[in-house]
């Protein structure tokens, strides 16, 4: 970790090998999230809940994206907040980790724009 001074106040930079890839950048947001609720949890702020949607797992390798979904799960169990994720069900069970079935944590409820009723909220989009 680097801190830089700038006119605007620090700079925190956390370089990695190959920091460049977008995959990386969108783990370290996912990272950061998570120190986040935990630290927003164990002092009692907050709203309870984390939610992250498809983009920041866009150009990840999907057994990176299985492993940050269990973190996420083990870590919202641990801590008591609830972790919410929209991902298209094609992209979601790409890959499989040992001791972990996605599946358990699916809702029942399935949105699909494949007839004219469906949406959310009754909004098409």
């Amino acid at each position: 970790m680097t801190v830089e001074e700038t006119s605007n106040g620090p700079l925190f930079q956390f370089p990695m090998q190959g920091s460049r890839s977008k995959g990386i950048k969108n783990m370290q947001i996912f990272c950061f999230d998570l120190m986040l609720m935990r630290l927003c949890t164990k002092r009692g702020i907050g709203p309870g809940f984390l939610i992250h949607d498809s983009h920041l797992f866009d150009g990840v390798d999907g057994r990176q994206v299985i492993s940050a979904l269990k973190a996420g799960a083990e870590t919202a169990h641990e801590l008591g907040f609830q972790y919410i994720v929209t991902m298209n069900e094609d992209d979601a069970f790409k890959e499989k980790t040992e001791g972990f079935d996605l599946r358990e944590y699916v809702l029942p409820i399935v949105l699909t724009d494949a007839k004219e009723d469906g949406g959310l909220f009754g909004f098409r989009f």
